[in-house]
């Protein structure tokens, strides 16, 4: 059996991923807390980044455990599905879609926001809740708290007034853990519109920004394969 060596960076390879996430994190809460058009589009700018370098780190983890493979050491397998309580993003899209306690896939490192985002729009479009916690579970977290700066930038191409209307038809249906009034809230804020201020959780703000773009593209006619 071969040992690890210690000049193989694998932890400082997961302690950096996870320091990532956590900044990524703190990012989209700032993000979407942000009203000034200026400092929003600085931030989604970096989410971007921070989204590229996690892509990077889950990367050059699969290239250490692959070298590790061919050399004899094995890795430890990971559950390919876990029940909760492993992930503060997956465990609030449970809540949210109304599935606590369901099983649920795991987490898979490799996904992008844009291939999560096409994935979640494309469960919603379908009013299909099931398949949407399953899209949201298995992100990342910080790719999961990223969707939200992601989806306001599809918003401005329908009129706010008709997808608040369409997006908050669909919330109950989507999302029946998230309380009416939050929700309601959360899609007038996504639309720049007048309501109550809501101080939400970023999963909450990245799983409506979801369902109005899955309502814009049903006004719209536009093809998921655009996003």
């Amino acid at each position: 059996m071969v040992t690890l060596r210690s000049d193989l960076p694998v932890v400082e390879v997961d302690v950096a991923s996870e320091r990532l996430r956590s900044a990524t994190t703190l990012l989209a809460a700032t993000l979407s807390a942000s009203s000034a058009p200026s400092p929003a589009l600085l931030l989604a700018s970096a989410t971007s980044h921070l989204d590229a370098a996690a892509g990077a780190l889950g990367r050059a983890g699969d290239e250490l455990s692959r070298y590790l493979a061919s050399v004899g050491v094995v890795p430890i397998a990971s559950s390919s599905v876990v029940t909760a309580g492993s992930c503060p993003w997956a465990d609030r899209v449970d809540v949210l879609t109304g599935l606590v306690g369901v099983a649920r896939p795991a987490v898979d490192d490799r996904l992008s926001v844009s291939a999560v985002l096409v994935s979640a729009v494309r469960a919603a479009s379908r009013v299909d809740r099931v398949a949407l916690r399953r899209s949201l579970v298995v992100a990342p977290s910080s790719v999961g708290f990223a969707l939200g700066a992601r989806t306001a930038g599809y918003l401005g191409v329908v009129a706010p007034a008709p997808l608040r209307e369409g997006g908050l038809a669909l919330l109950p249906r989507l999302l029946p853990g998230l309380p009416a009034p939050d929700g309601a809230a959360l899609v007038s804020q996504a639309l720049r519109l007048p309501g109550d201020p809501v101080s939400a959780h970023p999963a909450d703000v990245a799983a409506v920004g979801v369902v109005l773009v899955s309502a814009v593209l049903s006004m719209t006619g536009a093809s998921i394969e655009d996003l």
